[in-house]
């Protein structure tokens, strides 16, 4: 074969290779800061974006593989209005949608000052509708393979609000991992109804920290009414629930609930009515709590549960009181006092 002939050949082999390897994979990571930042950046860790809503815009923008990491700087992040993550990239579970903090709870400098805080401040009333009951949201992840960790969000002032901090609503999606946040309402300034809300399967919290929302976590329908699968609830303090800890809607019997800490809420678990599911319950303190296990629809309880409905229950702790630390400056600040009850627990923000 003549070298030209051989050159052809040898183009041909490489145009082939190219089209048969796999797609290549961008990765993606955008900084914001609050203070130090401009929404005209380009998102670098020298020239940060100013707000998480214009980071969604940017990554929303993307089609391409590979992972997306958002970092947030320490700081207070108002949202006028929802942020939304949707873009048509496709996140695997190793190469994930990440939102977190530029400080992990786990990094040895870290206290939680650091922690950039969330507040929702949107207000969707028209001018005669100040008295008509409103919803409010602070991120909407409509995307699977999603993280969002080390972030402290708070609720949305306005009265007769009912106000969401993390969503996760729409076909097929899966994989939502919540983890070493803290959600901390106020029903009188700051208020909370429903701190984490999804749908579908693989809702996992994990390391979390709500302190006075209505209902920390609801576990929503599953695509088509069909049960949510391989749902978790783990190491998780659950203080001051004005309903409840968990909310089962249409969850399946996989769900896990293990090494949580509820205290000093209205019920433990609430489901809808008709649900007699029998979820297990292990390694747990629950004390301090008005009633069990409860019905409810989206307004809230319609009344406890009767003895149609049972728990397998291992090693649930039911008696005694839970103290937290409530010394702001402290790094286990609204964790289990050292020695307390629940300690053995290692419930809260950290994993190491």
């Amino acid at each position: 074969m003549s070298q030209k002939g051989m050159l052809i050949c040898l183009f041909v082999f490489m145009v082939c290779v190219l089209a048969t390897s796999p797609q290549s994979v961008t990765a993606e990571t955008l900084y914001v800061d609050s203070r130090n930042g401009c929404d005209t950046n380009q998102g670098t860790r020298e020239k940060p974006l100013r707000t998480i809503g214009q980071a969604a815009v940017m990554v929303n923008k993307k089609t391409e593989p590979g992972p997306t990491v958002v970092k947030i700087a320490p700081g207070i992040y108002n949202l006028t209005e929802c942020v939304i993550f949707d873009n048509n990239r496709p996140y695997t579970e190793h190469d994930r949608l990440i939102i977190e903090a530029t400080f992990l709870p786990d990094d040895p400098n870290w206290n939680p000052a650091l922690m950039p805080i969330i507040l929702s401040t949107e207000d969707p009333r028209k001018p005669e509708e100040f008295s008509k009951r409103t919803e409010t949201y602070s991120l909407k992840i409509k995307k699977s393979h999603a993280t969002v960790r080390g972030v402290k969000f708070l609720g949305n002032p306005l009265l007769n609000n009912w106000h969401c901090c993390i969503e996760r609503i729409g076909n097929n999606l899966d994989d939502l991992v919540v983890t070493q946040c803290v959600f901390l309402g106020d029903r009188d300034c700051s208020d909370i109804y429903c701190a984490t809300l999804a749908m579908g399967d693989r809702f996992v919290l994990d390391h979390c920290i709500f302190v006075n929302c209505h209902a920390c976590a609801v576990f929503w329908d599953g695509m088509e009414g069909i049960a949510g699968k391989g749902c978790t609830m783990r190491y998780c303090i659950m203080d001051g629930s004005y309903i409840s800890g968990v909310w089962t809607c249409k969850t399946a019997q996989d769900f896990e609930f293990h090494h949580n800490i509820v205290t000093g809420s209205e019920y433990l678990w609430m489901r809808r009515s008709g649900d007699q599911i029998k979820y297990s319950l292990r390694d747990c303190i629950v004390t301090d709590i008005r009633y069990y296990s409860g019905y409810g629809i989206e307004s809230g309880p319609t009344g406890q549960t009767g003895p149609e409905v049972t728990f397998e229950e291992n090693n649930i702790v039911k008696q005694g009181q839970i103290i937290l630390e409530r010394d702001k400056n402290a790094r286990k600040y609204l964790h289990v006092v050292k020695d307390g009850l629940g300690t053995n627990l290692s419930a809260g923000l950290f994993k190491k």
